[in-house]
C-alpha cells in the first residue's frame, strides 16, 4: 500500500523478509544501490554543470 501510493501502477519490488538476518542483508543490498546511484547521479550533475559553462563561454555557430 505504501508503494502504491508512491508508485502508482508500479509494481512493488520482491524482497524475502523472512527473518532479521534477510531484512539486513536486503538494507545493505539498498545502501549499496543507493551510495552508487547517488555517485552516477553527481557525476552526472558534474558533467551538466561543465558542459553548460563550456557552451556559455564557446562562441556563436
Amino acid at each position: 500500500r505504501h508503494w502504491q501510493a508512491q508508485f502508482p501502477g508500479e509494481p512493488a519490488p520482491r524482497m524475502e523478509l523472512g527473518s532479521v538476518r534477510a531484512m539486513e542483508r536486503e538494507l545493505e543490498r539498498c545502501r549499496r544501490h543507493l551510495r552508487r546511484l547517488q555517485r552516477a547521479l553527481a557525476e552526472e550533475r558534474f558533467k551538466v554543470g561543465y558542459l553548460e559553462a563550456a557552451l556559455a563561454r564557446a562562441p556563436p555557430p
